[in-house]
């Protein structure tokens, strides 16, 4: 009878979901569209000076096609600029075109409502939600310990150092959850909806909705592992995989629990997988 009672609630850690509250939602679309969109350009400039150390180890190393600003300042306008075309279009598609889909950021809509968070969602679902993010970043770490024994890489350049991935791991997990869950992956299955003609998406919709998703988002990532390590066959499939696997969780999460979750369990995984630990070496 205790198992029974500890399985049943290691099953509710894993599978409860957050309230959705579609009036809540639409009440509050502005102000959550402006909220999403400050977060989505403050996580683009925390990408600057990872990407500048990036361009900086590829001109050490060699590479004369790489140019980098002599300021960060330099850097400052154009990704602001840039964020804010992108951030209003995806925000545009997550919490407007795709609000059928029933997905979008609704703790961050509860958060201008007077009603108590702990009401859509309780602490367990958010700790399980990092809590699985860190155990899918330490079986990847894992798997590129056994890799590294089997099938040694060499990189091209030297990695940027603990304090630089510290920092993107929190650009990453803002912008990359606005981008390919909140947009990408709400847009796919909002689509699904219109041509099937249905109220509310299966779950079979969306997990075509985050397969596909997580599919874009380790092709966006092929780009920045051709920095560190020769594209080959291998390196390709490694990269494409592991970001399958970890695009598949933040995209069940997003689905489950929303995008804030989904943005904190994000930056709890790359923290744990680039600054703790040390792949790709």
């Amino acid at each position: 009878m205790a198992q029974t009672k500890t399985n049943k609630k290691v099953k509710k850690l894993f599978t409860s979901s957050v309230v959705q509250d579609k009036e809540e939602k639409k009440k509050y679309r502005w102000q959550v569209s402006i909220s999403v969109l400050v977060i989505f350009i403050f996580g683009s400039l925390l990408n600057i000076p990872f990407s500048r150390e990036v361009k900086r180890l590829n001109i050490a190393a060699g590479n004369t096609s790489i140019k980098l600003n002599e300021s960060t300042i330099n850097d400052l306008i154009p990704v602001l600029i840039s964020s804010l075309i992108l951030g209003l279009i995806l925000v545009f598609i997550g919490v407007w075109v795709s609000s059928k889909a029933n997905l979008g950021a609704p703790v961050i809509a509860r958060m201008f409502s007077k009603k108590p968070i702990s009401k859509l969602i309780n602490g367990t679902s958010i700790i399980s939600s990092i809590l699985l993010a860190i155990l899918v970043a330490l079986f990847l770490l894992g798997l590129f310990e056994l890799q590294s024994e089997f099938y040694p890489i060499s990189g091209k350049i030297s990695r940027p150092s603990k304090s630089f991935y510290a920092l993107v791991s929190f650009s990453a997990g803002i912008s990359e959850e606005i981008m390919f869950r909140l947009g990408l992956m709400s847009l796919i299955i909002a689509g699904i909806q219109y041509w099937k003609k249905v109220e509310n998406p299966s779950n079979k919709t969306i997990w075509t909705g985050i397969i596909i998703s997580a599919i874009c988002f380790g092709i966006m990532h092929l780009p920045l592992s051709k920095n560190f390590v020769e594209l080959t066959p291998f390196t390709i499939g490694v990269t494409m995989i592991g970001n399958l696997i970890t695009g598949a969780t933040f995209g069940w999460i997003f689905w489950k629990r929303g995008l804030l979750v989904a943005i904190i369990s994000h930056i709890a995984f790359d923290l744990v997988f680039h600054v703790i630990g040390t792949p790709y070496t």
